[in-house]
């Protein structure tokens, strides 16, 4: 459920701010909401350190070597920081370098080994030459009193000098062509070569120097933790509203929490003012499951789409219908076991992860699991042996019964978002207009298995489909709201159609299901045209097979992400009318991954701009 919220405007003497901060970090109750803009040169200064310590850290694991590091780097984590940054300024100034130079060897490679200090020797004694490009030419004349060479032909054109015994500009002279004039290069190509390679040699040292640092790394993660509490801290603290003598802090507060808020208030001389939410006002969003639907928070936090506040929670059907298609779309008995398997090992390895992440996966593992057992999918074996075949429903072996059963779900899933509109829209007269949706729905139904499957369409369709589309067209809005908007009554007959592709989009449960089994039974085929006789052949084919079947998990995991999670969060959100525009409630509260806690006082606060 949603849980309700209560606005909270806590007040204190100004010269308490900081201790009501901290005591409200430690209650963690409030969804802090800045009164105004934070901002002030120590927030900034925090912020500033929180991205050096985010950065030193991406850097330190980017070179860290592969495998457990043991070593110990016995240096505060500041210093750490420094360091690195102070490496990777250096390594990026040499990368700049570096760049330079291959861009310079780059443009004049077509001029081979031009030394400018020749050049320049050879002017002093009366011969003055410049380097040109004569794009798209094929041969160039040389000018009276000119001497030209050509240094070398490319499918771009020529590079070539021209020399002469007085001083001249290469734009003056006519050679039959477009040139374009060439400046002399800054050293010879050897140089630029050597310059090249004690560049990159300075990078591999600096990135060498990093890579020591590395094994500090989880020091430098924990720094930025504590960090980020400070610049969470100084934000809250200087988002505070304030009138003359008096500071206040705003947010939310869980209803339930108010008695808490109330007591600590008492004792720490607090005002504090609790309100409802008020309508346009926007609140974050607490959901709260019984225990059997808690694993769906799992993939509404990976998602980081929530309800809005005052929308309605669909959690607990959401997860009903996840794990169901989850079982279609992936459909294989021994996939469903392995994600079994590997969900119940991992939460017995990882025991701070939150044990609803592993149970969503053994709900929808133990679901395809099922499924597979009674569609007769393992890893497209054909023919199964006896023991397999006894759980199976042969009826899920027609592809048009699966095709049906998709269609029946889709209807029954978007008729469900229906009723549940029954007991709540208001007027009550509106319920009759979503009785006209279910009947346009059902009668889609009826359509799609006309038009997919060859069914004949029974001869009451048309009766229950005009007269749900009047049901909706007279009752769905009142009077003013059809005032307001109309334009909903004028698009009604492309949604009556939009009805019908939502029933038959269903059909993707199916469609993706079949083309996994096809894509593994297509290579078993390929697996046993290599032969299982021979050692060679047999490990080529074994080979092939994991290949497959990573791929194929790899897919099965995209079509769960992109088809499962749409029909929930489109087609079926669409007919309940939830818009999944919340925002989720995360009260202000020190960092769990801190190893000591955030700046508070002034003291610590200035040790946090030193260095």
């Amino acid at each position: 459920m949603i849980v309700p919220m209560k606005h909270v405007t806590l007040l204190c003497v100004r010269a308490d701010r900081e201790a009501t901060v901290e005591t409200v970090r430690r209650l963690g109750i409030v969804h802090v909401v800045p009164a105004r803009a934070p901002e002030g040169e120590n927030l900034e200064a925090t912020r500033a350190q929180l991205a050096a310590a985010e950065r030193a850290h991406t850097l330190l694991c980017a070179v860290a070597k592969v495998g457990k590091d043991e070593r110990v780097v016995a240096v505060p984590a500041d210093e750490v920081i420094e360091r690195a940054l102070a490496l990777d300024t250096r390594r990026r100034e040499y990368g700049e370098q570096a760049e330079a130079c291959e861009r310079e060897l780059s443009e004049y490679a077509p001029f081979g080994e031009i030394d400018p200090r020749t050049v320049e020797t050879l002017k002093s004694a009366g011969v003055h030459v410049r380097l040109g490009l004569a794009a798209g030419a094929k041969t160039l004349p040389a000018p009276d009193g000119f001497l030209l060479h050509i240094l070398r032909r490319t499918e771009a054109g020529l590079a070539f000098a021209l020399i002469a015994q007085q001083p001249f500009e290469l734009a003056d002279v006519d050679l039959g062509a477009a040139v374009t004039p060439v400046p002399l290069p800054a050293r010879s190509r050897a140089e630029s070569q050597a310059v090249l390679v004690d560049t990159r040699r300075q990078i591999d040292a600096l990135t060498a120097e990093l890579a020591e640092l590395a094994p500090a790394s989880s020091a430098v993660s924990a720094r930025a933790a504590e960090l980020a509490d400070a610049a969470r801290f100084a934000s809250v603290r200087a988002g505070m509203g304030d009138s003359q003598a008096v500071a206040f802090l705003q947010g939310w507060a869980p209803a339930d929490t108010v008695d808490a808020l109330r007591d600590e208030a008492a004792q720490s001389g607090w005002g504090v003012v609790f309100t409802d939410p008020r309508p346009g006002e926007q609140v974050p969003t607490l959901l709260r499951y019984r225990r059997w639907a808690r694993p769906i928070t799992a993939l509404l936090d990976f998602l980081r789409i929530y309800p809005g506040y005052r929308e309605d929670d669909v959690g607990a059907v959401f997860l009903i219908f996840f794990s169901l298609f989850f079982a279609m779309l992936v459909g294989d008995a021994v996939y469903g076991l392995l994600i079994l398997t590997v969900a119940v090992v991992l939460r017995a390895k990882l025991p701070r992860v939150p044990g609803h992440v592993f149970s969503l996966l053994m709900i929808s593992g133990g679901a395809t699991l099922l499924w597979g057992v009674l569609s007769g999918n393992y890893l497209g074996i054909a023919p199964l042996p006896g023991f397999l075949t006894a759980f199976k429903v042969d009826w899920l072996s027609d592809r048009d019964n699966v095709i049906e059963l998709s269609f029946l779900i889709g209807v029954v899933h978007l008729t469900l978002a229906h009723v549940w509109n029954i007991t709540q829209v208001r007027p009550r007269t509106k319920i009759i207009a979503q009785i006209g949706w279910i009947a346009v729905l059902w009668s889609m139904f009826l359509l799609a298995r006309s038009m997919v499957l060859g069914h004949s369409l029974p001869s009451f369709v048309p009766y229950l489909l005009a007269g749900g589309a009047a049901c909706v067209t007279l009752f769905m809005a009142t009077k003013q709201e059809f005032k307001r908007d109309w334009i909903n009554h004028a698009l009604l007959p492309l949604t009556f159609i939009g009805n019908l592709v939502d029933v038959l989009s269903y059909v993707r449960l199916f469609a993706v299901g079949y083309a996994s089994v096809a894509v593994v039974t297509a290579f078993n085929q390929m697996a046993s045209s290599l032969g299982w006789h021979h050692p060679a052949t047999a490990a080529a084919a074994v080979v092939l097979l994991l290949f497959a079947h990573a791929l194929n998990l790899v897919l099965c995991a995209l079509a769960v992400l992109v088809h499962a999670v749409r029909l929930n969060t489109l087609e079926f959100s669409t007919h309940k009318g939830l818009s999944w525009q919340g925002f989720r409630y995360e009260p202000f509260r020190a960092s769990t991954t801190a190893t000591t806690g955030p700046v508070s006082d002034h003291t610590s606060r200035a040790s946090l701009m030193k260095g």
